[in-house]
């Protein structure tokens, strides 16, 4: 039987109705046969398929902002270009956003360069009340030692002054004592020892009169006027100390409690800085809805969900734009097809009467149903070079070349036969019929490669012949 394929044809054969050189049979018990000589051509096997055209890139737009839509007037189906403005929205409550957010930034920040200010005065003046306070605990103590001592004096110096007016009293009791003994002892004696008790009494009252002079001349025992003033004014200066001590303290009290600790004043430098991120949010979302809807790829608009007026909130889905500028051809192969296909070969794609250059890019992994029900797989070929001749969803015809041999020793398929033991041919050998089997590669819609079994300048009969014709005599035609 013969072998048939579909493919692009790339070789040189050549058929004649005559080998060149040979002389014409004698006779007519021959029978002429078309042959075509065994040669050298390159053969790209191709695979005719069927499809459609998509888009590579699809890209759904969202809505950047919630806001009412000032302009929207596509249709499904519009083409937009590249950098087109497709949305606008009313920016008026961004505009009011952004203001009011910007005032209560500027109001964080003056109120936490003012607070902490204040707080650094306060944190100043505590710290100085708290160095005059311990320079006022010192004097406090020093006077308070100096009040103290001067009361031990006085007390000491009075203690001592009791002490001798004792010590005289007692002496004045005893010389009094002694006296009235003499002068008792005088009155018992005669003249003669009376005298020496009496004179005895005569010295005994000088001492006595020496005791109380002595009993006059000491001081009072309480503080001299020169002590007391000296006492009252360490007393009163004490006081004075204890006083402003006292006053200081609350000052520092006021003071620690007016300044600031490093927690509020980080919470109000917080604060500012929040308000100021609010102010760049605000100026991001105002931008934003400044700038509205802007197309990235020049492409069709297809799936709008979205109208002049709306209101539309952050992340709603607006519309989807199909990429037109990367573009492919979605096309079936069987099974057996399968095999061939890989992705990097090349093809040639017809859509509406014009051809274009590809690449298979990708081979889906699952299969689809054909209107016959079979399953196929479908491959995807990028096409090179898209134009504005190309509409999404149009059918094509598409040849994708699935193997390619240069130089190769190639056959006409009008030669080659097939049966349950392989390829065979059947040739013009020394005019004679002869059937080969042969090892064949590739094949084109016009032409086989041959692997083993042939020869360069051999002939091989291209009319249909039967294994009946098999050592017979024939010439070319």
């Amino acid at each position: 039987m013969k072998k048939k394929q579909v493919a692009k044809i790339v070789g040189i054969i050549v058929i004649v109705g005559c080998v060149a050189g040979t002389t014409a049979f004698a006779g007519t018990s021959k029978m002429k046969v078309a042959v075509a000589a065994v040669g050298q051509g390159d053969v790209v096997r191709t695979i005719a398929v069927e499809g459609h055209i998509e888009t590579e890139e699809e890209k759904a737009y969202y809505a950047k902002v919630t806001a009412p839509v000032s302009t929207f007037d596509l249709k499904a189906g519009d083409v937009v270009q590249k950098g087109d403005t497709l949305v606008t929205y009313d920016t008026q409550e961004y505009d009011r956003s952004l203001e009011q957010a910007q005032l209560q930034a500027k109001a964080a920040k003056a109120g936490y360069a003012g607070s902490a200010a204040q707080s650094k005065e306060m944190t100043q003046a505590y710290e100085e009340a708290q160095a005059q306070e311990s320079m006022y605990q010192q004097a406090y103590e020093a006077a308070l030692a100096n009040v103290n001592d001067l009361q031990y004096n006085i007390e000491t110096v009075a203690d001592a002054v009791d002490d001798k007016r004792d010590k005289i009293n007692r002496d004045i009791a005893q010389v009094e004592i002694e006296i009235a003994q003499k002068n008792a002892q005088a009155a018992d004696y005669d003249d003669e020892d009376r005298l020496d008790y009496l004179e005895e009494a005569a010295q005994l009252q000088v001492k006595l009169a020496s005791l109380k002079k002595k009993l006059l001349e000491l001081p009072d025992s309480g503080a001299k006027p020169i002590e007391d003033r000296y006492f009252s004014e360490a007393q009163y200066y004490l006081n004075e100390l204890a006083t402003q001590r006292a006053q200081l303290q609350q000052e520092m009290q006021t003071t620690k409690h007016a300044a600031m600790n490093g927690s509020q004043l980080a919470q109000l430098a917080a604060n500012a800085e929040l308000a100021n991120t609010a102010v760049t949010w605000n100026e991001e979302d105002a931008e934003k809805a400044a700038e509205g809807v802007t197309a990235d790829v020049t492409g069709v608009v297809s799936e709008i969900n979205v109208e002049e007026g709306a209101y539309v909130a952050e992340g709603t889905r607006l519309f989807t734009i199909k990429d037109m500028e990367h573009v492919m051809a979605v096309v079936e192969v069987t099974s057996y097809e399968m095999g061939q296909v890989e992705v990097g070969q090349k093809a040639s794609i017809e859509a509406a009467g014009n051809t274009y250059d590809g690449t298979v890019s990708r081979i889906r992994k699952e299969t689809v149903l054909d209107s016959q029900n079979k399953a196929k797989l479908q491959v995807e070929i990028h096409i090179e070079n898209p134009d504005d001749k190309i509409y999404l969803g149009t059918d094509v015809d598409a040849a994708i070349e699935t193997g390619e041999s240069d130089s190769a020793i190639v056959i006409p398929n009008d030669a080659l036969y097939t049966d349950d033991e392989g390829d065979y041919c059947y040739l013009l050998s020394n005019d004679v019929i002869e059937k080969r089997y042969l090892t064949c590669g590739i094949a084109s819609a016009d032409t086989t490669e041959v692997l083993e079994g042939l020869s360069q300048g051999e002939w091989v009969i291209t009319d249909a012949m039967t294994d009946a014709n098999v050592g017979k005599g024939a010439q070319a035609k």
